[in-house]
This record gives structure tokens, C-alpha cells and sequence, in this order.
């Protein structure tokens, strides 16, 4: 039957399980990714920016008379009619590209990795102005550009950023740019990004793994109580059934006797119809105990906290079951401290009362005694019902307050029992955050010892 439930469980654990770990996984990988790139792209606009912060005389930048940039090193440079140039590096991966009203480019570091070819595809985001990812040429580069709303004179711009060198370009051809595009190379960051990549998709799959053991096993823990749940209601259906079964069997046969001799009196089927209401009259107790007990485990029970003196209480349960004490020649005393009070609901501590001495006025022989006592103990009141009974066996004492459950059934079945009067009497304690506890020899007697807290 749990079978389906455990792989639902099991099921759903993992996919919580999975999906959390996934996410995590996720945004460590994000905000990694981010963190790395964000430190390019500072570097890329401080470049940028850096065009600004130079001296008047370190401005200028001239085409050759072939029209195409002179670059540091090239051995075409010629001495005369020369404009020099200062610019440092603060990351040499970093470099820049002045895209001119002509289309043209100029680039501020060599560009060695296909040259023309490379900064035509560059030309593709030099509008750009929020940070792109490109691959280029087996290369992954991070661009970023700034457009200018006028263009601006080469000679207004300030070129910062590059390595100390001085680079010396004819003077034959000023131009003027539109846009500055600046270009790190991120190879090594996507490298580790890769690899981070592959080893969180391979930490997923055996995640995964653990995600189905791990649901498997809060399945198993979880079902745990409510299977055990399940064989205790199981097995309190099945008694409850036994129970009324009996009755109604008695109750059943008694009437159908009288029906088969309608000519006889009451007087002589006084005994039939006695068997019936004395069943009827079991059957009444049981129910109203059963129906105690479904509503306990519902939580529906409320009980109706209050100061209760105790001493009344305990005189009003004696003298009820008093002339079934007398009948049986069993001495029922009482020795009760006038002033104890405890919190409590009057009506089920007058019920908890009348089961425990129920008890032991039936497992107590004639001749024998039960005395009732109670004492304060700190903020607690202990109450002590003690008989000279039959006692029960050390088998049978864990098992006294589990539902439907008598020691000598033959016995108990005589007496009216039901089995239930202990388990209501427990659920009663622990309703008052009180303790029971028992002690009991078979032939000596009985002594029930409950603990109950008091009224400040």
C-alpha cells in the first residue's frame, strides 16, 4: 500500500533536491561569470575615460601619407615632421580602436591576429556602448564603445592606457573620430569559466545521483510514523469491531429467544432481557469511550482550564463509587490535603478519577483496600490511588495503557471492561502536561501515581 506513496515521495524529494542544487550551482556560476567580467568591462571604460586626462602637448595622432596607421615598431617610421605620442598600460590585454568619420581605423596596439580582417569584425560592434562578448579567431574578446554625438578632432583626445612608448606618425592627414571602442582579450577567463562549467555539469549529474538516494531515505523516514500510525489504527478498528461484535451477538440472540416464545411473561424472560440491556448498556460506554478517543486524535477534545480544588473532587468520586465498594466489602479510604488546587478541567480530572478507582475496585478481591492520597511536591500535585488488588505481571505493566488492551481477558470481559479506561486516562494526563506512572507485583496489589501541576 506505501509502496506508490514511497516512490512519490522518493520522486518529489529528489526533484526539490535536484532542482536546488541546480540552482545553486547556477548562480555561483553567474555570479562568478559576472564578478569577472564586470572587472573587464571597469577596465574597459577607465580606458576610455583615460582619453581625457593627458597633457595638450601628448594629443595628437596623424595619419601616414599611404593613409593607414603607423604602428609602434614599424620600420617605415621616418624622423622628420613627426607628432609624438606617450601612452601607458595599465592591462595589456586591453586595447583601443578610434573609429574615424570615414570608417577607418586606428588602432592603439598592434593587432597581429589577422590584422585588417580582425578589425572590420570589430567594426561590428563599435556602437556597442554596453559591454558585448565577441569570439573572434578562435579568441574571446570583451568590447565596449563610446559614440560621440559630434566628431571630434584626434588632437582632442588624450591616448592613456598603453605601455610607455613614444610613437612617431607622419603629420600629413589629420581625422577626426566618431567613436573610441575598447577590446580586452578574455580567453583566460572563459577558459575558467569552461572548465568551472564542466565540473558543476559533472557535480549535477552525481548530485543527481545523491538526490534519489537522499529522497529515497526521507521517504523511508517519513513514511516510518505514519506506517506505524497505520497498523495502530488498523489494529484499533479491528478491535473496536471485536468489541461490538460481542454485544451485538448477545443482544441478538437474547431478543430473537424472546420473539420465539411470545406466549411467556416478562418475569419468566426476565433473564434474556436482562442479558440485552446489559450489553446495550456495555455497548453505550464503549461507544462514548471510542467516540473519546476519535476526537482526541483529531485535536477536537477541548478542555476547560481552571482552578479545581482537589480535595472535594476526590470526595465526590468516593462517595459515588462508594456503595459498589460496600457491596464488594472493599475498604475505600481517602487521605486528601484540604487546601490543594490544581489547573485543570474539572470534568476530566472527576473522569480520570473514576477510572483509576474503576480499576481497582475491579481487579481488588473482597476484604481488600484502595487508598486514595495526594500530596504537593513543588509545583506539582501528586495523586495516588494504591489497592491490595491482583496486581499485574511485569508483561503486562508496559502495555496497560495501550488502547484495547487486557491482561486477563476472560476476566475483564466479566467485568464490563473495554480496555479503553487506561489509554482515555493517559490522554487525560497529558492533556494537563501531568505525568502516570505505575507500580504493580501480581498478588500484592496495584498503586497508580499521577502528577499534576498546581495552581500558583
Amino acid at each position: 500500500m506505501f509502496n506508490k506513496t514511497r516512490i512519490r515521495l522518493t520522486t518529489l524529494n529528489a526533484i526539490v533536491f535536484f532542482i536546488i542544487l541546480t540552482c545553486f550551482s547556477l548562480i555561483i556560476y553567474t555570479q562568478l561569470r559576472h564578478q569577472l567580467f564586470a572587472k573587464i568591462d571597469v577596465s574597459l571604460a577607465e580606458r576610455i575615460e583615460g582619453l581625457n586626462k593627458l597633457p595638450e602637448q601628448n594629443r595628437t595622432l596623424f595619419y601616414t601619407t599611404q593613409g593607414s596607421p603607423m604602428l609602434p615598431g614599424d620600420p617605415d617610421l621616418k624622423t622628420s615632421t613627426k607628432t609624438m605620442i606617450r601612452y601607458q598600460v595599465m592591462d595589456p590585454r586591453i586595447f583601443l580602436i578610434l573609429w574615424d568619420d570615414q570608417g577607418g581605423a586606428v588602432p592603439l596596439l598592434p593587432i597581429t591576429d589577422g590584422g585588417k580582417d580582425t578589425m572590420a569584425r570589430f567594426g561590428d560592434f563599435k556602437s556597442a556602448q554596453t559591454p558585448q562578448t565577441v569570439k573572434i579567431n578562435g579568441h574571446v574578446y570583451r568590447t565596449s564603445a563610446v559614440t560621440f554625438s559630434q566628431p571630434m578632432d584626434v588632437s582632442s583626445l588624450n591616448v592613456i592606457g598603453m605601455q610607455a612608448v613614444t610613437t612617431q606618425i607622419d603629420s600629413k592627414s589629420p581625422t577626426r573620430v566618431v567613436s573610441v571602442q575598447a577590446i580586452g582579450n578574455v580567453d583566460s577567463e572563459e577558459n575558467m569559466l569552461s572548465n568551472l562549467l564542466r565540473l558543476i555539469a559533472f557535480g549535477v549529474i552525481l548530485g543527481g545521483a545523491a538526490t534519489v538516494m537522499a529522497g529515497f531515505y526521507l521517504a523511508n523516514k517519513a513514511l516510518l510514523p505514519i506506517h506505524k500510525a497505520w497498523d495502530k489504527q488498523r489494529q484499533f478498528v479491528d478491535d473496536a469491531s471485536h468489541e461490538l461484535r460481542t454485544p451485538l451477538s448477545i443482544i441478538h440472540a437474547n431478543a430473537e429467544l424472546v420473539f420465539r416464545h411470545p406466549d411467556r411473561t416478562i418475569l419468566e424472560m426476565s433473564e434474556p432481557i436482562a442479558m440485552v440491556l446489559h450489553e446495550s448498556k456495555r455497548m453505550a460506554k464503549l461507544t462514548d469511550q471510542l467516540l473519546t478517543l476519535a476526537r482526541t486524535d483529531s485535536n477536537q477534545e477541548e478542555l476547560f482550564i481552571k482552578a479545581v480544588p482537589l480535595e472535594p473532587l476526590i470526595r465526590e468520586v468516593i462517595q459515588k463509587l462508594g456503595p459498589l465498594a460496600e457491596t464488594k466489602q472493599i475498604r475505600l479510604e481517602a487521605n486528601a490535603s484540604m487546601d490543594l488546587v490544581v489547573r485543570g478541567d474539572p470534568e476530566r480530572l472527576h473522569q480520570l478519577l473514576i477510572i483509576l478507582l474503576d480499576n481497582s475496585l475491579k481487579n481488588t478481591p473482597e476484604n481488600g483496600s484502595i487508598q486514595v492520597s495526594s500530596s504537593k511536591t513543588g509545583s506539582h500535585v501528586t495523586i495516588v490511588v494504591k489497592d491490595t488488588g491482583s496486581g499485574i505481571s511485569a508483561e503486562d505493566l508496559p502495555l496497560i495503557f495501550d488502547r484495547f488492551y487486557r491482561g486477563d481477558k476472560a476476566r475483564n470481559r466479566r467485568d464490563n471492561s473495554t480496555g479503553l479506561g487506561l489509554a482515555i486516562a493517559r490522554w487525560i494526563v497529558d492533556k494537563h502536561s501531568g505525568t502516570i506512572s505505575v507500580q504493580s507485583r501480581l498478588g500484592e496489589g496495584t498503586t497508580m501515581t499521577v502528577q499534576l501541576l498546581a495552581e500558583r
